[in-house]
């Protein structure tokens, strides 16, 4: 399975619906890279408490340029209905997403690139993208909602045999015995609990947390806390 790195893009959205829902899809398929160019500030502040998608939300960067939604990715498709307009790349059945990607090293990365809700991405968006994919829809009614083409194309992804990412393992032991050693400076500090010599609150901490799953990154996130805590009050700034 290729676990290729995935960014979803939208560019210029105007509709909290519409982007709490792109951010659903995200978090069905396992994605959490989410890009917004140019969003309507109040609907983007509206945005934030899209349901089962928050952590996605919560985490998504508003930029203003196109350079700095596509920052760092290797692959650039843009997606659209088409309407009669030429285009002058590549353009791709979403079908064939998969033989378009198979002979990029599975280290790249893509960008999925989304236009706004009434006027898709325009021409010169598209000529930026290395190709251009279309979703294969009836001829009467060729645009999909924002919500419902993000969800198809990361569906077809997934099909074809993209899972995502990882979850990073559990830290490193040097990283959880600093930990270890924190938490019982802060309990000597604070008498907690109260009456335990040093090596039996040691050992009542390790005992706590040996067998724990920590990710690396909430270790380094209890660790500064801890720090912060054990810091004087007048410090604490």
């Amino acid at each position: 399975m290729v676990s290729r790195p995935v960014r979803v893009v939208l560019v210029r959205p105007r509709n909290p619906v519409n982007i709490g829902a792109c951010a659903r899809a995200m978090a069905n398929f396992g994605l959490s890279d989410l890009v917004v160019v140019e969003p309507y500030e109040p609907i983007w502040q509206e945005t934030r408490s899209a349901p089962e998608a928050e952590d996605v939300v919560k985490n998504a960067r508003a930029v203003s340029t196109w350079e700095e939604a596509v920052q760092n990715c290797d692959i650039v498709l843009g997606t659209t209905s088409y309407h009669q307009r030429p285009l002058e790349q590549a353009t791709i059945e979403l079908p064939n997403l998969n033989r378009y990607l198979s002979p990029y090293p599975a280290a790249n990365s893509l960008a999925l690139v989304f236009g706004s809700e009434r006027s898709g991405l325009s021409n010169e968006e598209l000529v930026r993208c290395q190709a251009v994919l279309h979703i294969p829809t009836d001829k009467k009614v060729p645009s999909m909602n924002l919500g419902q083409a993000v969800a198809v194309v990361l569906y077809e992804l997934r099909r074809t045999g993209w899972e995502p990412e990882k979850a990073p393992g559990p830290a490193p032991a040097e990283e959880l015995e600093s930990l270890i050693g924190t938490l019982a400076a802060l309990g000597e500090a604070t008498d907690y609990p109260h009456g335990y010599e040093p090596a039996a609150r040691l050992g009542r901490i390790r005992h706590a947390l040996q067998d724990s799953t920590l990710t690396p990154a909430a270790v380094r996130y209890l660790l500064s806390f801890m720090r912060w805590l054990l810091k004087p009050r007048s410090a604490r700034k």
